[in-house]
C-alpha cells in the first residue's frame, strides 16, 4: 500500500520532509501535483488519473489561494473520499476552516472559546468593536493581512470586496500557542513570539518549548474534533486565566515545529496516515 501527497507544492519542506520519512520507514510515497491530475467520467463511473493502483491512502494540501484550482482541489480530495480512499484532512475539514467565518461560528455553537468578534465587509460595522484590536481577513494563514488597530482612522482600507474580522485582543503581550493534533492527540506546543503583534513564524515569530497544561490540549483537540480535522494546528492565546481560540488550521505547516522543538512530525504524519489507511 502507497501513500500519495497530493499538493500544488511539489517541492515545499511539507512535502519533502513527508517523502524522506517514508523512504525512511519503507513506505512507497509519490508526490503528486494537483495540476497532474484529471477526474475522467465515462459511461457513468469515475476515474482518477496520476493515482497508481496501490495508493488507498492521500495526504491532500489544496491551494489556499482561492482560485479554481483550489475548488478544484477540494472537490477532488471529496472525490477521493467517495471512492475510498483515506485522505487526510478530509473535504469536510478543510470546508470547515476555509473561512474564518465558518470556523468562528462552528466553534461558537459547540461553545468553545473565541474572542468576541465583527465580521463584515463594511468599515462602518468593523469600527464598533472596542480599541486596540486585531484585524483580518476572512480567508487566508501564515498571518497574512493581520494588523492591530489601535485607531479607528486605520480602516480607511477596509471594505469594497473584501470581508473582515475585528476581533478583541485576547492575548497577553506578543506571544501565542500553536498545537499541533493528531488523530485527536496533542504531538506538539510550540510558543510563539514577536516583537510585533502578529505572531505567526513566517512572519518573523520565534518558537520555543512550551508546557501546556491539560485544560489547553483539551481545547485543541476538541477545535480539532469540532470541525472534523484528524490533523490541525489550532492556534491558542491566553488572558488572565482564560483560554481563546484565535484559529484553526486545516493545513498547518510544520517546519517551525521541527527546527525549533527538535520533534519529527513528518514522521508521525506519515504512520498515522498508514495505520489509519490499513484498517479500511
Amino acid at each position: 500500500m502507497a501513500i500519495a501527497i497530493l499538493t500544488h507544492k511539489p517541492m515545499s519542506y511539507f512535502s519533502m520532509r513527508l517523502l524522506e520519512e517514508a523512504n525512511k520507514q519503507g513506505i512507497p510515497c509519490k508526490i503528486v501535483d494537483f495540476k497532474d491530475t484529471a477526474v475522467l467520467i465515462e459511461n457513468g463511473k469515475t476515474l482518477l488519473r496520476a493515482f497508481d493502483n496501490n495508493v488507498r491512502s492521500v495526504l491532500s494540501r489544496p491551494k489556499t489561494t482561492s482560485s479554481p484550482i483550489m475548488l478544484y482541489a477540494m472537490f477532488l480530495t471529496r472525490i477521493l473520499e467517495e471512492e475510498g480512499f483515506y485522505v487526510l484532512n478530509s473535504f469536510q475539514g478543510y470546508f470547515n476552516t476555509l473561512d474564518k467565518t465558518i470556523t468562528y461560528r462552528n466553534l461558537s455553537l459547540n461553545n468553545l472559546p473565541i474572542p468576541d468578534s465583527i465580521i463584515s465587509p463594511s468599515r462602518k460595522m468593523l469600527a464598533e468593536m472596542n480599541l486596540p484590536f486585531f484585524l483580518k481577513p476572512t480567508y487566508g494563514s501564515r498571518g497574512r493581512g493581520v494588523r492591530l488597530i489601535e485607531d479607528s482612522k486605520e480602516l480607511c482600507f477596509a471594505g469594497g470586496s473584501m470581508v473582515w474580522i475585528a476581533q478583541s485582543c485576547a492575548k497577553e503581550d506578543n506571544w501565542d500557542l500553536r498545537v499541533l493534533v493528531l488523530g485527536g492527540c496533542v504531538i506538539a506546543v510550540m510558543k510563539r513570539t514577536s516583537e510585533k503583534p502578529v505572531t505567526n513564524i513566517s512572519q518573523g515569530g520565534v518558537g520555543s518549548s512550551f508546557e501546556a497544561s491539560e485544560e489547553i490540549k483539551e481545547l485543541a483537540i476538541k477545535a480539532s474534533t469540532f470541525l472534523k480535522c484528524d490533523f490541525a494546528g489550532v492556534d491558542i492565546s491566553l488572558k488572565g486565566d482564560k483560554a481563546f481560540i484565535l484559529d484553526v488550521n486545516s493545513q498547518p505547516d510544520f517546519k517551525g515545529v521541527e527546527e525549533n522543538l527538535k520533534i519529527n512530525i513528518a514522521r508521525e504524519l506519515i504512520r498515522y496516515v498508514y495505520y489509519e489507511a490499513s484498517k479500511s
